[in-house]
């Protein structure tokens, strides 16, 4: 190259964007690709073969909030708490614990196959019938095999306790921790389930306590649509028509307690209203029996009395009687309210609240029984998540306890002020009567008139309770549930987990990905010279040719031009002679110098060779191996290194005894002979000037093969001597920090004539084409594909080269995945 031409600086990593460099590099690492793609599509097929499939079942429900609860104008915002509570009434586990007792779910039934087991639920052909004599039972997998219709074995461990016996089907059988009995319920299908193994069935008897939990957790309640107040109930589990049965017990059960919470308020009431008529009954029976009879007694006539006394004094009279029956009927709400407050379990809020409605403490009694009913749920919900004696359970019981002294404490104040205001209103009814009195002369006709109106105002409430029964007896009988089932749940044909297809997409992204960053690391941390636009990228030096990579075993001789001389690397040998011409034109004899950075980068192939391709154009050609301290000349040649350079360096042998004649005319070749303990100082020494100068008075060429110069500097002396300076690299093996060296040599040791040449080049290598000059006034052009002069492939000469066509034909998707020898 011509001086001043700034050339690119080498960096630790690949800083562009190279098409063909992407190519190389997949192609070259395809196996690991291949690799990649095998692993995770095994792991695929793995994982969906021994995964259990989870199957989903959904059911929609429409609840229905009454406008009643919110007032006369209906609020958003309180309609969608309702639907909210709703929603955790039906995920917690005291609704979940009512939805599961009547599911077949103490018992789990299994089919055991090869690797995986499968519930079968309803489909078993058998059951079986325990009790449980002690807890350590539960959970612990129990084998049976039928023997016949007749017989049955049971098989179980329980820490180092082993069962293993056998009984006949109509027997009870007993263990320490359990009593059962089993029941034949399909023989036919035991057999054509039953395989070659001894046991092939087994069940799993289930924890009480764990199983609200396990399948709470499982159980999704989401709204669908706030306005419509629909929410779907779904339940994912192994077997997809259990799956199913829970979802539609759950919208099942939901209506049922609707129903029986509304009754359930009714019939607390209905309850409180007969004991209240069984007491009024035997007052009005009483006041009945005591006015008759002192009727009769004293032969006291109705219309008499009742036209001595004043008609607004009897008003004000009855009604006094009947405000004061009225705080009795309240007195005996609250202390009934009072006595439930009091107990410890089988608390019924809703009925208590049903009971002080339409009473004038109706608000401030509610208030405190609502917040009652939360702490109480609240309980509930936390005694099947925690251990009763945890301090979240002692807390919430401190609150209830607060809570229940507060509607104690309320129901005594209101008491107190019926009691205060019960004796004002007695007192006033007293003053009236005695001013009857004293104005009155007949006692007996007072009395009577008392009597007549206690028998009245008794004989109004009776009458008032019978209509109040005969109302909520009418509800009760007429609740229904307003929530509907929009869709019931069925048994999923497919699973949603795992989904064969999102698997296998997912393992082929991740082989994708994982081969990508494989190709991208690779490519970002090539420092391979690969090319000869490398060269020109980074080097001043011209390339003198290139050297394609040979596809066979080379041989022991390392000499290919004499065996194949119509090859590829023939050729290649010709460019590189005639590129020569070009630079030296004087037919004075000359000195090739072939040194290179590290060994085996082919520097002897290549002086070998190129030796080859010299003598066949008529030149009389020597080889000297001067790489002392690591000789390679010997043996591509196949002779004897006991005499050589070292020994004629040291006046042991001339240089006439030392000449040896190789197989093709015109070329020789002198050995490096024994290894030498100081081969530089043999190197620079004046003897070696004289070996020069007598081969170039024999021969035309003289071609020597110096050591390489990254590892000893025993080369540059005859680099600077040489009329043809050539400096080896190669192809996917040379690193591009390697250049470095030629710069040097070049700029510091004044080797300005140094040309390198690139041996072992992929030509076969897609997305290259490559143009370059030597900086010595003429201009080369080499790529594949289409070459000028000089060309492989399909470029001028096709169809000459003695290589294997195949290896051209096929295009380019065939030459990408052609194998890598």
């Amino acid at each position: 190259m011509a001086a001043g031409i700034e050339k690119k600086k080498i960096t630790s990593l690949n800083d562009e964007f190279d098409l063909g460099l992407i190519l190389f590099t997949t192609r070259k690492n395809l196996l690991w690709i291949i690799l990649f793609f095998a692993i995770f599509i095994t792991i695929a097929v793995l994982y969906l073969r021994y995964t259990h499939p989870i199957y989903e079942s959904k059911g929609v429900l429409q609840l229905t909030v009454s406008d009643q609860q919110f007032g006369i104008m209906p609020v958003n915002s309180l309609y969608d708490q309702q639907v909210f509570k709703e929603i955790e009434l039906m995920k917690s586990n005291v609704f979940i614990e009512r939805v599961l007792r009547d599911l077949p779910l103490d018992v789990s039934y299994f089919n055991k196959g090869t690797v995986l087991s499968f519930e079968q639920y309803k489909n078993c052909p058998y059951r079986i019938h325990y009790d449980i004599m002690a807890p350590e039972i539960y959970g612990i997998p129990i084998d049976i095999e039928f023997k016949d219709n007749f017989e049955v074995s049971i098989e179980f461990n329980i820490g180092k306790y082993q069962v293993k016996e056998s009984f006949l089907l109509q027997d009870t059988f007993e263990t320490r921790y359990m009593k059962m009995k089993v029941k034949l319920l399909d023989p036919d299908k035991i057999y054509q389930e039953s395989t070659a193994l001894e046991n092939n069935f087994f069940f799993v008897i289930n924890d009480p306590t764990r199983i609200v939990p396990s399948y709470a957790s499982k159980l999704k309640v989401e709204v669908i649509n706030e306005f419509a107040k629909t929410v779907s109930v779904s339940m994912q589990d192994r077997n997809a028509t259990k799956a199913s049965d829970i979802v539609n017990s759950v919208c099942e059960e939901f209506k049922d307690y609707d129903v029986e919470k509304k009754s359930e308020s009714a019939t607390k009431v209905l309850m409180f209203i007969d004991e209240q008529l069984s007491v009024i009954y035997d007052k009005l029976y009483d006041a009945e029996i005591a006015l008759q009879n002192f009727q009769t007694q004293h032969q006291i006539k109705k219309s008499e009395t009742e036209e001595r006394i004043t008609e607004g004094t009897l008003m004000i009279i009855e009604s006094l009687d009947n405000q004061l029956l009225e705080m009795d009927f309240q007195e005996s709400v609250l202390g009934r309210i009072d006595k439930e407050i009091s107990k410890e379990e089988d608390l019924d809020i809703y009925g208590l609240i049903a009971l002080v409605s339409g009473t004038s403490y109706e608000g401030t009694v509610s208030q405190y029984l609502d917040k009652l009913q939360q702490l109480l749920f609240k309980r509930e919900e936390l005694a099947y998540m925690v251990k009763e004696n945890s301090e979240q359970i002692k807390s919430l019981d401190y609150q209830i306890e607060i809570q229940k002294k507060l509607v104690t404490e309320s129901i005594k104040s209101i008491l107190d002020n019926l009691q205060t205001r019960k004796s004002e209103l007695a007192k006033k009814r007293d003053d009236i009567v005695a001013n009857v009195h004293s104005k009155q002369a007949n006692i007996n006709e007072l009395e009577y008139n008392r009597l007549q109106r206690i028998y009245s105002v008794n004989e109004n409430f009776y009458n008032e309770l019978i209509e109040k029964k005969a109302t909520f007896s009418i509800a009760k009988a007429g609740y229904v549930s307003k929530n509907e089932i929009l869709e019931r749940a069925s048994p999923p044909d497919d699973p949603v987990s795992p989904k064969r297809d999102n698997v296998i997409l997912t393992c082929a992204l991740a082989s994708l990905v994982l081969s990508i960053s494989l190709v991208s690391v690779k490519y970002l941390m090539h420092n391979d010279i690969t090319a000869p636009v490398d060269i020109q990228k980074y080097s001043t030096a011209g390339v003198l040719g290139v050297v394609p990579r040979y596809k066979k075993d080379i041989p022991n001789s390392q000499l290919l031009v004499d065996k194949s001389p119509k090859s590829m690397i023939s050729e290649a040998f010709r460019s590189i002679r005639t590129n020569m011409q070009f630079i030296s034109k004087e037919d004075s004899a000359k000195i090739i110098s072939i040194t290179s950075t590290i060994s085996g980068e082919g520097k002897t192939f290549v002086a070998i060779n190129l030796g080859g391709i010299i003598a066949y154009g008529g030149k009389k050609v020597v080889i000297i191996d001067l790489d002392m301290r690591k000789p390679k000349i010997h043996l591509g040649f196949n002779v004897e290194n006991n005499k050589g350079m070292s020994t004629i360096l040291i006046d042991k042998d001339t240089p006439q005894d030392c000449i040896k004649k190789s197989n093709l005319d015109n070329l020789d070749y002198i050995t490096a002979g024994p290894i030498p303990p100081n081969p530089s100082e043999l190197i620079i020494s004046q003897k070696m000037d004289e070996v020069l100068d007598y081969l170039k008075s024999v021969y035309d060429i003289i071609i020597i093969d110096n050591p390489p110069v990254g590892i000893v500097t025993d080369g540059i002396v005859n680099l600077q001597k040489a009329d043809f300076p050539i400096y080896i690299l190669r192809a996917n093996y040379s690193k591009k920090a390697f250049l470095n060296n030629i710069e040097q040599l070049i700029h510091r040791n004044n080797i300005s004539k140094l040309t390198v040449i690139l041996n072992g080049f992929e030509i076969q290598r897609p997305g290259y084409g490559y143009g370059y000059g030597y900086g010595y006034g003429y201009g080369y052009g080499y790529g594949y594909g289409y070459g000028y002069g000089y060309g492989y492939g399909y470029g001028y000469g096709y169809g000459y080269y003695e290589e294997d066509e195949t290896e051209n034909k096929g295009g380019l998707l065939k030459r990408f995945f052609s194998k890598k020898s």
